[in-house]
């Protein structure tokens, strides 16, 4: 039987791979990998994305898998909930070290990282074709990108160690470009 599309296949295979590994590494913390899928999106995003219904929107899950999965990972201790000083109707969502730990070691699993040091320079234009399929995607499917806050049109350099958020009207520190934004916008 030939395979009408073997692009689609691989990227079937590989997503297999990738869950299956993930799964492995969620059993040894008493997680599952929508849990892992938590706390990985937790360790990468920013201020404005840590929120549940931010968590919702990334992953793409029910509210209330999102709700029992926090309410499962505060009470093993990956993940404390605080009240936002200024709008206290928000929750932020703020990992433990215990939390970052995990979320470092667990995501993308070891496998991945291994196959992708053996592209080499083949990493760069693999990056470019999938991130080009992914906006494609994303385009066609309505989804926000939940980009890296530097890449937003929103995002103004000011020095060095700060950016300009045209959108939220804040100053941040330059380490807040490098995680992802509920609110990217490519354009």
């Amino acid at each position: 039987m030939s395979h009408i599309d073997p692009l689609s296949d691989i990227l079937e295979r590989i997503t297999t791979l990738y869950r299956n590994e993930v799964r492995l590494v969620g059993v040894e913390h008493g997680l599952h990998p929508v849990h892992l899928e938590v706390l990985y999106y937790l360790f990468r995003c920013n201020k404005f994305s840590d929120t549940p219904a931010a968590v919702t929107e990334f992953l793409g899950i029910t509210k209330g898998t999102t709700s029992q999965s926090i309410t499962l990972l505060a009470s093993k201790g990956f993940l404390t909930k605080e009240k936002d000083p200024v709008d206290r109707r928000v929750t932020h969502l703020v990992l433990t070290e215990k939390g970052e730990e995990v979320a470092k070691s667990a995501i993308p699993p070891t496998v991945l990282k291994n196959g992708l040091e053996q592209l080499g320079e083949g990493q760069h234009a693999l990056k470019e074709q999938l991130e080009t399929l992914l906006r494609s995607m994303q385009k066609a499917t309505n989804s926000a990108s939940f980009g890296l806050c530097k890449t937003c049109k929103f995002h103004q350099p000011i020095t060095d160690g700060q950016f300009f958020c045209e959108l939220t009207k804040e100053t941040l520190d330059a380490a807040g470009g490098e995680l992802i934004c509920r609110e990217h916008t490519l354009d």
